[in-house]
């Protein structure tokens, strides 16, 4: 009996660069690799065409889905479209709804980007240098991970039109009451300092789906994998042979 193949599908978040996770492909060498960012999109239905396209493209029977923040959106979207072929998901940052949808929810006031969009214009630059300030936790901070970040994935910035489809996209999308849809197993990462996609917001997508568990690292900030790369490693390796508590 032939072994089945197994591949990762990483897909990244708003304004970075798909090798985010190149650190990580070595742990799973058996398994086939693949990366998705939407540095190159021009705009906001291209997020999603080109997401379903990479996925089309991988031979494998299993694949599980790792996505950030917006790639753990369109990691949502994903395993609604492929149900069938999404074996588990792996979520960090992830959320039901960037922009809060009514006063009681948590997330981001639509105002506060549709600003961030207007400004874009102007100044791009600041626009995603006062978003990379909000990216880690006080911790992290101290730790000079601010610094390693504008230096490993902002000497060269993304082009304006991605960076404005990304922000659409974060904009228009809503889990809605679709969760119940999702039958994969998926498991959620969260930093308690993520004040980008709280931790408020991720327990509230936990609530939403059949078959979800939630993993809290205190003083982590939104790119907790990034900035505890083996741990990281080691809660997917977890989840995978479900020995995760």
């Amino acid at each position: 009996m032939s072994r089945k193949q197994q591949a990762f599908l990483w897909i990244s978040g708003w304004s970075v660069p798909e090798r985010i996770w190149e650190p990580f492909y070595g742990e799973w060498p058996d398994y086939k690799h693949y990366a998705l960012s939407f540095c190159g999109c021009e705009r906001e239905e291209q997020v999603m065409e080109l997401a379903i396209q990479t996925f089309e493209q991988i031979e494998a029977d299993e694949i599980m889905v790792v996505g950030w923040s917006l790639g753990a959106m369109v990691a949502l979207e994903l395993a609604l479209r492929f149900h069938k072929r999404v074996c588990r998901l792996f979520l960090i940052g992830g959320v039901a709804d960037f922009v809060k949808r009514s006063h009681a929810d948590s997330g981001w006031d639509e105002r506060v980007v549709r600003r961030m969009k207007k400004k874009l214009l102007s100044n791009g630059r600041e626009v995603i240098r006062s978003f990379d300030q909000k990216m880690f936790s006080s911790l992290e901070l101290e730790e000079g991970w601010g610094e390693k970040w504008q230096e490993t994935f902002r000497k060269q910035l993304p082009t304006l039109s991605s960076v404005q489809a990304g922000l659409d996209f974060l904009q228009e999308f809503s889990l809605r009451d679709r969760g119940k849809e999702i039958s994969t197993s998926v498991f959620l990462l969260a930093g308690l300092e993520d004040s980008i996609c709280p931790v408020t917001a991720t327990l509230n997508l936990e609530k939403q789906l059949p078959q979800a568990d939630c993993t809290i690292w205190q003083e982590g900030g939104h790119a907790c994998f990034w900035t505890q790369k083996n741990r990281f490693q080691q809660w997917i390796k977890e989840c995978l042979h479900g020995v995760h508590s």
